[in-house]
Order: C-alpha cells, then structure tokens, then sequence
C-alpha cells in the first residue's frame, strides 16, 4: 500500500472510533451546543436576559384589574405618562355634504351653459301634440261639404276661394275662382277673371255666364248664344269622376315619388316659410313651393286647385298649401309658366246648369263621331259624281226618262241618308237642329 493511502486508512479509523465513543457517552459530541445558563425568573438575570413578565395585579381579590392608570388619550398626561404623539390631518370630510357650487339663476343661459339646465313645458308639449292630431286628422278625413253631381246637368256648389297670379308669355294677371273640397270640381265666372276674359265674358255671338270643371276633369262653358240660345258647350273625356280621381292620384304619387332621384335645381321660390321640391309630372318637370305647416283643410283629393291650392303629401301625412308652381317649359314660347297662390279661403258659390241646352259634339265621343262622319263625306262625294255623270249620260228626250227618274231618285236618297246622320249628330250633341 502506499503512503497516501497508509495516511487516509488511519484518518478513517480515528473518525469512526471517535463517533463510537460521542455516541457511548465517554467523550463530548463536539457537535452539540453549549448548555444554557439558568437564571431564576423575576431575577435581575432573568430581566437582563429578555424576560418580560405581567406587573403584580393592582387587587388579589380582582386578577384582572390593571395595574397600570388608565389616562384618556389625547390628553396631557398621556403625552407626559406614555409619549403619546398625536398627527392631526385636518376634519375628516363629511361624505353627506355636497361641495359647493355656483348659484345660476333657472331659466337663464349662465344655467344652460354651466348645468345644461333644459325645461320641459307641458302645456307647449300638449299644443304640439294637438297639432298633430289634428294634421293627421285632416289627412285622414274626408270634406263635409257635398261633392257636385257627376251629371252635367244640376246645381253645383263650391266652398273654397282661390286667388292666383298667372304669369305666362301671353301676360301677366290674377284670376278668382272657386271649388269644391270634396272633389275638386272648380267654377269661374267671366267678372272674376281679369285679363284672362276681356270684356267680361261678352262676344259677337252671345255672352259666358260660367264655366266649370267637374272632378274628371272635363270642362264646360254655359252661357247665351244667339242662335241656340242658353246653352252649354261639353269639353273633354266624360271618364266620369271615379276615373278622374284615379287618374289625378296617380300623377301625383308619380311626382312625389320622383322627387329623391330628382336633382333639386329650383329657380326664384315665393319666399316665406316654404320649402322647394322638383319632381316629374304628367311629361314635364314640375318645381312646387309648399308650405312648412299643415293646411286645416280636409279632403281626400291628392290636390285642390288650378296649378296651385292644397295638396295631399302622403311622405309625411299632411295636407299642406302649394304657394307656387313652376310648369319647366310649359309656356307657349318654351318658357316657364308660372302659378302663385295670392289667396285661399272658405267661401260659397254655387250655379245651376239645368236650365241650358248641353251641346256636346266637342267632347272626345263627340269628336269621335264628327271624325267618322268626315271621313265619310269624300265617298259620299264620289257617289254623288258618279250619279251626276250617269244623269248626264241618259239619253235626251223621252227615250231618257226612266234613266233620268232613276239617278236623280238614287241623288235624293243620297242627300236624305247624309242629312239624317247630321241631324241626328246635331240633336244627340245639342246642336240647333232644323227638320225643315
């Protein structure tokens, strides 16, 4: 073996030996701590070593009594006995006391501007809200007063005025007229129609006393004439008023619905509280003014009046006043024609037509019939040539008798069958008609 291993065999066996013995009790653990001093409790030594015991109680019959005096804290003696310091942070915040905040007087803008202050005025709430139902009320109902009979013949009565300004290439002038709010039939009479009528209603054949427009649309013209006397003269369609309203109301949804793919160009408004629209009409562009408030009139008629009056704004379910309207090139000359509202009000009128002879030949049947009738008359014509030319080729003398009786009975024929269909034209129209 060698030395270094010689060497840490015997380190080995003096360590183990040495365990050996700590471990019998013959020598000290050299790993065991040293052994504490004992003092006697309550001594100096015991005081000086940590110990901390509970002062002697102030009463053997009360354990618990104190032995210390109790002093209040905050006081001199607690600052003067024990030390006590005291770090004073102000009052303590009152958490149900609001801060202060500035006096503004209510009502005033300082109150708007600083607290947003606003007001809700009931009884102005309820006025507009009345408002309300009573422009929903109006575009719901229906007129009251009677609409004019869908015949010709029989009183017609109107209960609404209008008073506008026309302004076309053929002048400048206001004309007043009347109508009905149930249907939109419409009366003028030749007193009230300024330049439009000059000399009042009178010409070389006889005098106008009225004309109206019935709720399809149609028009006719009652007055004197010297030949057939009182009589009324029958223009338009005869679609009969049912048709009439269809048709009206079909425009004017038309136009309103045209309005948001219509560029806004509008030219010179009336002024006043009114709003533009541009929309398409009946094959040309129609500019309106309305108003911005509701119209108190009730009707179901999507429009009251000759270009301007009432119209029914089913967009924001109101009846509203149109104060002007602008026909783009409706003119005589291409120019603009150009209505304005100068008046509209409630006022009665009324006129009979029962007592006038209808003539209709120029309503559109009886257009109808007198085309017919013309195209008619060049046959006719070439009839009556070809008998005059077989007239003048019988025979002269008495050898042409009977070829002369003949033709001239086939003339007379002729002219009887072509003054039949005018008479009866005349007297179905209300023609004068002489049977002789």
């Amino acid at each position: 073996m060698s030395r270094a291993g010689k060497a840490f065999a015997v380190g080995a066996v003096v360590v183990f030996t040495g365990a050996v013995l700590a471990a019998t009790g013959v020598l000290p653990n050299p790993f065991d701590p040293p052994p504490p001093d004992v003092v006697e409790s309550g001594s100096k030594d015991a005081a000086a070593a940590g110990e901390i015991t509970m002062p002697p109680p102030a009463s053997a019959s009360d354990p618990f009594a104190p032995n210390v005096p109790v002093i209040e804290s905050g006081s001199p003696e607690a600052r003067a006995l024990a030390g006590e310091v005291i770090e004073k942070f102000g009052e303590p915040p009152n958490p149900f006391e609001l801060p202060p905040v500035p006096v503004v007087e209510s009502g005033t803008e300082a109150a708007w501007l600083a607290h947003g202050e606003t007001f809700i005025d009931l009884a102005e709430e309820e006025r507009l809200a009345e408002m309300r139902r009573q422009v929903e009320a109006n575009f719901v109902a229906n007129s009251r007063f009677p609409p004019n009979p869908e015949s010709e013949m029989g009183r017609y009565r109107f209960d609404l005025m209008i008073r506008q300004l026309i302004d076309s290439s053929e002048g400048l002038g206001e004309i007043t007229y009347f109508v009905n709010s149930a249907d939109n039939s419409q009366l003028f009479l030749p007193g009230l129609m300024g330049n439009w009528m000059p000399g009042g209603g009178n010409f070389a054949q006889g005098e106008v006393h009225f004309a109206v427009r019935q709720a399809d649309g149609d028009v006719f013209i009652c007055g004197k004439h010297q030949e057939i006397g009182p009589a009324c003269l029958l223009l338009g369609e005869n679609l009969g008023a049912a048709f009439g309203w269809l048709r009206d109301t079909t425009l004017h949804r038309n136009f309103l619905a045209s309005i948001p793919r219509t560029p806004q160009t509008l030219g010179e408004g009336p002024g006043g509280n009114v709003q533009g629209i541009r929309g398409e009409g009946d094959g040309i562009m129609l500019q309106m003014w309305v108003s911005r408030r509701a119209a108190p009139v009730a009707t179901q008629m999507p429009f009251l009046g000759a270009g301007v009056g009432v119209m029914k704004d089913t967009r924001i379910r109101a009846n509203r006043f149109v104060h002007r309207t602008r026909w783009e090139g409706g003119d005589l000359d291409g120019g603009d024609l150009v209505f304005d509202l100068r008046e509209i009000g409630p006022a009665e009128q009324s006129v009979d037509s029962s007592d006038y002879r209808f003539v209709t030949a120029f309503t559109g049947q009886g257009l109808v019939e007198a085309m017919a009738f013309g195209n008619q008359l060049p046959a006719w014509q070439g009839e009556a040539r070809a008998i005059q030319e077989a007239l003048d080729a019988c025979p002269s003398g008495r050898a042409g008798s009977d070829c002369r009786k003949f033709n001239r009975q086939r003339m007379k024929e002729l002219n009887e069958r072509v003054r039949d269909q005018a008479l009866d034209f005349g007297r179905r129209h209300g023609l004068p008609v002489d049977d002789d």
